[in-house]
């Protein structure tokens, strides 16, 4: 789902400022470049934050960054505000892929390198598929409210946050644990 949102932002961003906001091409491109700024600079420091709070608040706060926002962006009438929103989209959703990557690696040992393909190939479908299922959208709804498709994406990743805690940690946490019928 994350990277459903990576993807959205990589082939539309620009399209938005251009088509819905009216921006010149040369202003429009600043989405994508804010996103991508934003992206990048959240990479190089998510290993670090995430040392820091842990991967779960990293997912849970990241997700919930990008979701504010990507929607700020997609209601915003302004190109500056919009801009912004699309920055904050690239900075909460940095760190999130990593901490997916690196809770793959670390579930089971001796199954790391097929965690990691699956979830990486996994992933990749969802940036492919991003953008591919928001273009037939924008046949029903104006582009701007097709993202809120990502924005509930990114909702119901920080939700689901908890399941990058390990399995011990879990089972400290019983509100965490699925319910089992009896």
């Amino acid at each position: 789902m994350i990277m459903l949102c990576e993807g959205v932002a990589n082939d539309w961003s620009a399209l938005h400022l251009r088509n819905v906001l009216d921006a010149p091409a040369s202003t429009a491109a600043l989405a994508y470049g804010a996103f991508a700024t934003a992206m990048t600079a959240g990479r190089l420091l998510a290993d670090r934050v995430a040392a820091r709070v842990g991967p779960v608040a990293v997912l849970r706060y990241g997700a919930s960054a990008a979701a504010l926002g990507l929607a700020a962006a997609a209601a915003s009438p302004w190109v500056p505000p919009a801009i912004a929103g699309w920055a904050v989209f690239g900075a909460g959703l940095s760190g999130c892929v990593p901490q997916l990557f690196s809770a793959a690696g670390h579930a089971d040992q001796g199954a790391a390198g097929a965690n990691v393909s699956r979830v990486a190939g996994l992933g990749y479908l969802g940036m492919l598929a991003g953008p591919a299922v928001i273009g037939p959208m924008t046949g029903v709804l104006p582009l701007n409210l097709t993202f809120f498709l990502p924005v509930a994406c990114c909702a119901v990743a920080a939700c689901a946050a908890g399941v990058l805690r390990p399995s011990r940690e879990r089972s400290a946490h019983p509100e965490t644990e699925p319910v089992r019928p009896a």
